[in-house]
């Protein structure tokens, strides 16, 4: 089996080991994101970087896991690094993520930390051996390390319960050996065509265990829809959270919420039990405030929040208006499954930032603006029309609009962790007066939090 892997990766040479760099002017070479403004230097007890994350579909077209690395561009620049500069990256990372119970909180769904093989025996990798975290080595940094450390190493892992993978962004004959005892393979689709694709995918599927496949930087939907084809068990990349080409969504409405709503009305709870429940709806929240507001309702003076809204109309014309919403049957997709994680994951940082640094205390305001923020997506209209049909608090419909003020630099923070750089991110982070690690813990806790949302509306 070693051999046929060899075949396809080909045929090589292993790279004799880097000798070690001085630590001299790392900072220089590579300097690590600290504090917002500030550098890490290596050999620090307490680094802090910002880490990026994103989201992995299984086939089924949902959220199953979560990818957290530096961003693409800035890995390829690392693996052309000493092995020491990766090494004290690496740190950063880990020991950011090791501060959050990452297992606990992502539930069910897995989490991605991609390293350099240089960062084999670095000690905190033990922290992680946990079932639903993978440590995923780029295959490319393999070429500099001693092959007898990384089987070594990779023992070592394995019987301390850490899993592991490989990323393959080309054929990397180092690595060939180390495949069949894997447990995720992930191949950067950019890197192959079509051909090597499937031959890929049908010969790791003749792998005795059959790691689980990951195609990544899938850039469109046709790249999805040919790596599905394939095979692969996984999916990575642009084509999961791009606007481009999107049309409005399949189905703008949560049946299952609708429904709750109902029973709760007809239960006679409470005005704020309902509004709670329909805080985290978007597009409901949306219809709603706008019907409210319309002319055939005749208020003197516009609503612009939930309970209010609900106590203007009652339960009888509530209940008659939520009704009608029923009447939406369309199924959705990938892209409106994690569009709609992504806003409640947006809502609820900015809504957990309240009060820290320069973000003001308003959590209904910003849990809002995180919440109209994606609008223009999910309804296929701009958004300066639709905050042409809602009243929407004046400091939330400013930061919509991009004005200048703390609630807008909270949006911007909230986008930069969603899609940014490191670099873009700690800017971001500075002008809120974060830092990395609250940061990071609120990014984290978001995303299981939205994950939560979205398994009981499933």
């Amino acid at each position: 089996m070693f051999e046929m892997i060899r075949r396809w990766l080909g045929i090589g040479s292993p790279r004799s080991p880097e000798p070690k760099d001085a630590v001299q002017g790392i900072d220089t070479v590579a300097p690590l994101i600290s504090a917002p403004g500030g550098i890490a230097q290596a050999g620090e007890g307490e680094t802090h970087s910002f880490v990026c994350h994103e989201a992995v579909l299984n086939r089924n077209e949902r959220i199953d896991g979560y990818e957290f690395a530096l961003r693409r561009k800035l890995q390829s620049r690392m693996l052309k690094k000493s092995a020491l500069v990766r090494r004290v990256h690496d740190d950063a990372m880990l020991r950011n993520l090791a501060l959050f119970n990452m297992s606990s909180l992502l539930g069910h769904r897995f989490a991605l930390i991609h390293l350099s093989p240089a960062s084999l025996n670095n000690p905190l990798l033990e922290s992680f051996s946990n079932l639903n975290v993978v440590i995923m080595f780029i295959a490319g940094a393999a070429a500099t390390t001693d092959p007898a450390a990384v089987r070594a190493n990779l023992q070592r892992l394995r019987q301390s319960g850490v899993r592991y993978g490989w990323t393959l962004s080309q054929p990397w004959p180092e690595v060939a050996e180390f495949l069949p005892e894997a447990d995720f393979i992930e191949v950067e689709s950019t890197a192959f065509d079509g051909v090597q694709l499937k031959a890929m995918c049908r010969n790791f599927r003749a792998i005795s265990g059959s790691p689980k496949l990951i195609a990544s930087e899938l850039q469109a939907s046709d790249d999805f829809s040919l790596c599905y084809h394939c095979g692969f068990d996984y999916f990575m990349g642009p084509f999961v959270s791009s606007r481009d080409n999107w049309h409005p969504v399949k189905s703008e409405i949560n049946h299952l919420r609708v429904i709750e709503v109902l029973n709760l009305i007809r239960a006679g709870a409470e005005f704020n039990t309902i509004a709670d429940c329909l805080r985290t709806e978007p597009v409901m929240t949306f219809k709603l405030l706008r019907y409210v507001n319309s002319p055939g309702v005749g208020l003197l003076q516009q609503v612009d929040d939930i309970p209010q809204a609900l106590l203007t109309l009652g339960s009888d014309r509530l209940y008659r208006w939520l009704s009608l919403l029923l009447f939406d049957f369309k199924r959705t997709g990938y892209r409106e499954s994690v569009l709609y994680e992504q806003v409640l994951a947006r809502a609820r940082f900015l809504e957990m930032l309240a009060g820290q640094g320069r973000v003001p205390a308003a959590a209904d305001q910003l849990f809002m603006t995180g919440l109209f923020s994606l609008l223009d997506v999910m309804m296929g209209q701009s958004l300066s029309d639709i905050l042409k049909q809602v009243s929407l608090p004046e400091p939330v419909a400013a930061a919509l609009k991009g004005e200048p003020g703390p609630i807008r630099d909270a949006l911007f923070l909230a986008i930069a962790v969603e899609s940014g750089t490191p670099d873009e991110m700690a800017a971001a982070a500075a002008g809120c007066d974060l830092d990395a690690t609250a940061v990071i813990g609120t990014m984290i806790e978001a995303l299981a939090w939205s994950e939560q949302l979205s398994a009981v509306s499933e």
